[in-house]
């Protein structure tokens, strides 16, 4: 029963310890959504990174993430307008980012509704698709952006023009 919690946290902590990349941070990153302490561990991780604009956007995106693990309102609402803050400046720094725009685009399509988090929905989606056709884009990366998109609401040209990226 708790072998599964211990074993999480020792490999975290091995990814912590061993390697930062951009790779690791990014599977840090979707771990973090079922697990608290990966989260809490990558922000840790972050905070002690340059503080450029894909570190301050996954920090952002993680601290959004943190609300999720949270059970007091205030304290939720807390993490998600401050990582919601970092996350837009992440962007707005580097506005050609697909990456950046592709975690607040997930974020924003995941977000309760009463959060009101949904005003770049729309133009983030047409980012990203735009973006996916840049060769500069990781490999990986795209795979997961693709696999993410396909779930989402597309118009039938944007499926198709997903179809077509798909490697």
């Amino acid at each position: 029963m708790w072998a599964k919690p211990v074993l999480l946290f020792i490999s975290t902590l091995f990814i912590i310890s061993t390697d930062t990349s951009k790779q690791n941070i990014r599977t840090m990153y979707a771990k973090s959504v079922e697990s608290k302490q990966t989260a809490k561990n990558l922000l840790s991780v972050l905070e002690k990174q340059e503080q450029n604009a894909f570190v301050v956007g996954y920090a952002g995106a993680t601290k959004m993430i943190m609300a999720k693990h949270v059970f007091n309102p205030i304290t939720k609402l807390h993490y998600f307008n401050a990582g919601k803050k970092m996350l837009n400046k992440a962007i707005a720094k580097e506005n050609g980012n697909v990456e950046l725009v592709f975690l607040r685009y997930a974020t924003q399509v995941s977000a309760p509704s009463i959060l009101g988090y949904n005003d770049n929905i729309d133009t983030d989606k047409k980012q990203i698709l735009r973006g996916l056709n840049n060769d500069k884009i990781d490999e990986q990366l795209a795979k997961t952006i693709i696999s993410f998109m396909k779930k989402q609401e597309l118009t039938p040209e944007e499926k198709q023009q997903l179809t077509g990226l798909a490697k």
